[in-house]
């Protein structure tokens, strides 16, 4: 028989050995016998190794190793510690070693404060008429991985229309088994600008250069129960205690209900988190659900602050493959009684409670649902090195990747009683739709570009920041 016929002959055999050693391959189980990390120049061992599913001695299949350490870098990458997290393995008959690489981050921003008073870019571009006045300025100091440890310390002092002094602390873990946590947040603002209150969906402020019109006092302390890799637990204790002028009470005097100047109240809550998404900044896999009650007012000031507040909001993400992707959320906020001083109204279009196209509104109510959905294709993907020019190591590399989307939103608010300021867009169905541009930067520090068409027939051009859905 010629060589060439028989080794096409012998060519089946060859794939079926092929094929059955790796299916015992696939089947093999491996010991961890090792597990070493790299890079972590300031991270504590223990901070990353929490992240994991297995441990020095746990027993594996080989065939899991791929989908393990793709979730075991997605819970890493997560921690927000670092710039890049890799994992591989190294296998010497039936013992494996691990290694997990990791870029730290910089954790140190000192910045500075130059920012506007209003909402967003466009509400101060429309809305105020481009006021160059209404500026605050100072000074803000984050530092993120404190003493190695994940912690978290942010210092705010600001001045200009209003004065901020803020201190906020997160100690993610403060046990052995890493699992409890607790957080401090102590501030305190004064106001020279101040929103009395609501015209046709639109803010009206008041102000006074020589003399604050609010001062609020807003302490709090959470603790945190991590009961897995991807569920939180945190139970919240606080206190308000707000002060305002005669002038913003004799405005309006439902501003803190029946003309008071002074307003205190405890409050307190639980709530429930369970994120597996890809990317905590910018998913755009996975799922998310949050669940919380509160409770506003315990009785112990006569001053008329007695509610509760009941949030839930769910958001899915799917990854569509060739560079296409869809996300779509719900949030639904209920509090009850409704009868509420302005103060203490709630709103859409505050934070990322908003519906696109309705950005220069504010939408009060004491239940809302927003439903939000988008499809985006990533467009732009590069990563340039700028060490010639950037002497931090931490930033040498920057990332850029732009995602092209088209979405649409939906919701609905229920008016309070007995006010109206909201009333062109409260107690109706609402929507909006629209295109645009997503610019994920460095540390999936997002810029929207969004052109948008609302309920009432309204396009608008926007300019947001933050990641939406």
């Amino acid at each position: 028989m010629r060589p060439f016929l028989r080794n096409l002959l012998a060519l089946p055999l060859i794939v079926i050995a092929l094929h059955s050693g790796h299916g015992q391959d696939s089947t093999k189980w491996v010991s961890i016998e090792k597990i070493s990390i790299k890079g972590n120049r300031k991270t504590k061992e223990q901070i990353i190794t929490r992240e994991l599913s297995f441990k020095v001695g746990d027993s594996l299949l080989l065939s899991q190793f791929d989908s393990l350490f793709v979730w075991n870098k997605i819970r890493i990458y997560n921690t927000n510690l670092f710039n890049e997290v890799n994992l591989s393995s190294s296998i010497s008959e039936d013992q494996a070693t691990v290694l997990i690489e990791v870029d730290e981050r910089w954790y140190f921003y000192p910045s500075p404060i130059f920012r506007l008073i209003d909402r967003n870019f466009n509400d101060w571009w429309v809305n105020r008429n481009r006021d160059l006045s209404r500026v605050n300025y100072g000074v803000r100091i984050h530092q993120f991985n404190f003493r190695g440890r994940r912690e978290f310390l942010r210092v705010v002092l600001q001045t200009g229309f209003t004065n901020v002094l803020n201190l906020r602390y997160n100690i993610p873990y403060i046990d052995k088994k890493q699992r409890n946590g607790l957080l401090f947040n102590l501030s305190y603002s004064e106001a020279k600008n101040v929103a009395f209150t609501t015209t046709e969906n639109v803010p009206r402020f008041t102000s006074d250069i020589d003399k604050n019109l609010r001062k609020v006092t807003r302490n709090s302390v959470r603790h945190s129960y991590r009961s897995s890799f991807y569920t939180f637990h945190r139970t919240t204790l606080g206190h308000f205690h707000v002060k305002i002028a005669d002038t913003l009470a004799l405005l309006n005097p439902n501003y803190l209900e029946n003309g008071r100047t002074i307003q205190r109240h405890f409050y307190a809550g639980h709530s429930f988190l369970y994120d597996k998404s890809n990317n905590i900044n910018y998913p755009t896999e996975g799922e998310k659900l949050f669940i919380g009650i509160f409770k506003h007012g315990f009785g112990v000031y006569d001053e008329g602050v007695d509610y509760w507040r009941v949030w839930l909001a769910a958001s899915k993400y799917w990854d569509l493959k060739k560079g296409f992707y869809a996300a779509s959320d719900v949030s639904i906020l209920s509090t009850f009684p409704e009868e509420r001083d302005y103060y203490n109204f709630y709103k859409i279009g505050l934070s990322l409670e908003v519906l696109r196209g309705y950005d220069l509104n504010i939408i009060e109510g004491s239940s809302y649902v927003i439903q939000r959905n988008e499809v985006k294709h990533k467009l732009i993907e590069r990563k340039w090195n700028i060490s010639k020019v950037m002497p931090i190591r931490q930033f040498r590399t920057f990332p850029f990747t732009v995602y092209g989307k088209v979405y649409f939103d939906q919701g609905y608010a229920k008016g309070y009683p007995k006010y109206d300021g909201s009333a062109p867009l409260d107690d109706r169905y609402l929507y909006s739709y629209g295109a645009g541009l997503d610019l994920v930067l460095v540390n999936d520090l997002t810029f929207r570009l969004e052109y948008s068409r609302n309920v009432l027939n309204r396009t608008f051009f926007f300019i947001n920041l933050l990641a939406l859905i």
